[in-house]
């Protein structure tokens, strides 16, 4: 977390030395996570009051709030609540206002009709006239000065502006002469030149809107800077600490897959392989994150990775989020690198005592070439004979701890990171900001984009004659419901899976319908899925458990039922069950009114497009950076997104900058390592005589 550059003494001083501040407002201060002055000097303000210069009433009205200077033209009264509300009419040359004075009719003696006063306030058209409820009166006199740039300041329950205020200016003046420099003076000049005694400055007592931009900026550059920094020495001190031991290519592998396969990678998949590949060659561990939209070949890509490390004689492990979908991976491995002869194993929880014994030994012997498993993978007795490479698919379902704990099965192996979930460029340089980043952009050839549908809860009738249609001609769909059973949520608020289950059951009669959410085992849910996806049910009810792992190219017809409920990363998930095989598939998603603004953003996001990274780049814009989409708390537990002053969805391009810099930084490092000696001895021979 950033920290200004102060003595401890200073930082942590208690805010009750400050003007005004009391334990009572002590305490109310740290409503709002302020407990040191080094907090108070860091709560920026929110927004700023131009108080510099008057501005005539009309245009105080378009720009919605301004400092006008009027006069008063006489008093009103109207009734309220048992009570009568005054108003006061004001005008200047271009306009009359009404101020409306809910609850302040003592206003009356402050502004008497006649008198000339100046006014600040937030103006609105209402009922034909221009009002303001919200509202500063004082008298008029010539030779007091405008207040100028005034800063408005998050607050809390009995804790006003000028309080706020008041204490922010005695710890500017306790903390500023002894305030040091955060930055490297290089560095600074790409952050406009500004101290940082000079950016709080500016943010809290500005002269002009510009300059309290400009502090903003470089407080933000620098919190910034300081992050990427962090990361950047990480990395350095990985690559410098481990030296990965690469052995001379023992077998040609890549090819005779390559060879194998019945069509040719995209330029995307080629790229990214290629890319993976020069990593595989360095002698530090590779930390690449792959990611790109579902269906888009990043398994395939994982799979060629693995021939590239096995090829250095190590082996590899994979690790997924569900049995089911190591099944799958499993079955993929299998088929694909079989013309190799690549051995695949699979590691599960649940397998037989003399298997899992068997299995352990051929891990231990380097048997087994390509491991695949879920969270037993990290299990005490699974031990690698000299594993090369860790590839984690779905690696928002695995926090950071259990993803150190693979890696450290082998001699600090390389890590190859999946994402289906395309994370934004912004949220991506911030959590994975000490890893190379590869993206698979576009689609093979030949997949169609899922049609998707809206439609109003009470129209489910018109859904159902579809889906019906749909199972007739031999296709399959989900049906994708918020809640498990009842008594979930506000009574009679959620639909459930259970009861949808035994309803659908009778309306999609005669075909075969399946149920299959967390609270089941995990052997029954794979047990069911595998009925799914064998043909056996014809329409599978569920939770969200179906958004990750599943593929059934036959299933063409996606049902969600209260879209609104779910966010738009798993919403597009689900969509990307379905389009898997030759034939169009559809989403339809059915909301119930009344919707939220965030939810109908939503909905009309993903109705409008089916691009990934599009809906993640909007869901940031909707939702805010929070966790990553679907994230384990193993990105909270790392400090990731933990700013105090940058917003990632706002401060892009200082992050940008921020990135630059550190880089630059480090280069000049390592060209002055270079020129320097190693230690005990000199830079010239003396020349012999």
């Amino acid at each position: 977390m950033y920290s200004l550059p102060l003595g401890d003494s200073l930082r942590n001083r208690a805010l009750t030395t400050l003007p005004g501040i009391g334990r009572s407002r002590a305490e109310r201060l740290q409503r709002l996570g302020i407990t040191t002055l080094e907090d108070l000097l860091l709560h920026l303000p929110r927004s700023y009051q131009d108080r510099s210069r008057f501005s005539p009433l009309t245009e105080a009205l378009r720009k919605g709030e301004g400092l006008v200077l009027v006069r008063v033209l006489k008093h009103e009264y109207f009734p309220f609540r048992r009570e009568r509300v005054l108003k006061i009419i004001v005008h200047d040359e271009t306009s009359a206002a009404a101020l409306v004075c809910f609850g302040r009719n003592f206003l009356a003696d402050l502004a008497p009709p006649g008198a000339e006063v100046r006014l600040w306030g937030n103006f609105a058209l209402r009922r034909g006239e221009i009002q303001s409820s919200s509202f500063e009166i004082e008298p008029h006199h010539h030779d007091r000065p405008l207040a100028g740039i005034i800063p408005v300041y998050p607050l809390t329950e009995g804790i006003s502006q000028t309080v706020l205020r008041r204490a922010l200016a005695g710890a500017l003046t306790q903390t500023l002469p002894e305030l040091g420099e955060d930055l490297p003076d290089r560095v600074r000049q790409r952050a406009r030149g500004m101290t940082c005694a000079a950016a709080l400055q500016a943010v809290h007592r500005p002269r002009t809107l510009e300059e309290a931009r400009q502090g903003q900026d470089r407080l933000i550059f620098g919190e910034l800077f300081l992050f990427q920094k962090e990361l950047a020495l990480e990395t350095l001190a990985r690559r410098r600490a481990r030296q990965v031991r690469r052995g001379t290519p023992e077998r040609t592998l890549t090819e005779p897959v390559l060879e194998g396969l019945p069509y040719r990678l995209t330029p995307d998949q080629a790229r990214v392989l290629e890319e993976i590949r020069q990593d595989l060659r360095r002698p530090w561990p590779m930390a690449r994150l792959l990611q790109g939209d579902v269906g888009c070949g990043k398994t395939l890509v994982a799979l060629l990775a693995a021939c590239a490390a096995l090829e250095q004689g190590r082996q590899v492990a994979l690790m997924v989020p569900t049995e089911l979908l190591a099944r799958q991976h499993e079955k993929t491995a299998r088929a694909l690198l079989a013309p190799a002869g690549i051995t695949v194993r699979l590691v599960l929880g649940g397998l037989a005592k003399a298997e899992k014994e068997a299995l352990t030994e051929d891990l231990a012997r380097g048997e087994v070439d390509l491991a695949v498993g879920t969270h037993a993978l990290l299990s005490e007795t699974c031990t690698f004979s000299s594993l090369g490479l860790v590839i984690i698919d779905e690696q928002h379902r695995f926090g950071v701890r259990q993803r150190e704990l693979l890696a450290r099965r082998g001699d600090h192996p390389d890590l190859l990171m999946m994402s289906a979930t395309p994370i934004p460029r912004s949220l991506a340089l911030t959590a994975f900001g000490d890893m190379e980043i590869s993206t698979i952009h576009h689609l093979p050839p030949g997949r169609s984009p899922v049609v998707t549908h809206l439609a109003r809860i009470g129209n489910e009738e018109r859904v159902y004659r579809f889906l019906r249609r749909q199972l007739d001609a031999g296709h399959q769909a989900y049906l994708v419901y918020p809640a498990i059973g009842e008594g979930e949520g506000e009574p009679g608020t959620l639909r459930n899976a259970t009861a949808m289950e035994a309803r659908l059951a009778r309306e999609l009669a005669p075909h075969r319908v399946g149920l299959v959410h967390s609270r089941l085992s995990e052997e029954e849910r794979t047990t069911r899925m595998e009925h799914f996806a064998s043909g056996e049910l014809a329409a599978l009810v569920a939770t969200s458990v179906v958004e990750v792992g599943v593929d059934v190219p036959n299933a063409t017809v996606m049902v969600i039922e209260q879209a609104e409920r779910f966010g738009l990363a798993s919403l597009h998930q689900l969509r990307g069950r379905v389009g898997r095989g030759p034939a169009r598939s559809y989403c339809i998603l059915v909301y119930q009114e009344p919707l939220t603004e965030e939810a109908r953003q939503r909905l009309k996001v993903l109705y409008t497009s089916t691009d990934g990274f599009v809906i993640a780049e909007e869901d940031l814009r909707i939702r805010g950076p929070g966790d990553l989409p679907g994230e384990s708390p193993g990105l909270h537990q790392s400090g990731f997104l933990a700013f105090r002053l940058a917003d990632i969805r706002r401060d892009m391009a200082i992050m940008t900058r921020a990135r630059q810099a550190v880089r630059e930084e480090l280069e000049k490092l390592q060209e002055l390592e270079e020129k320097l000696p190693p230690a005990g001895e000199t830079r010239h021979k003396k020349e012999t005589p």
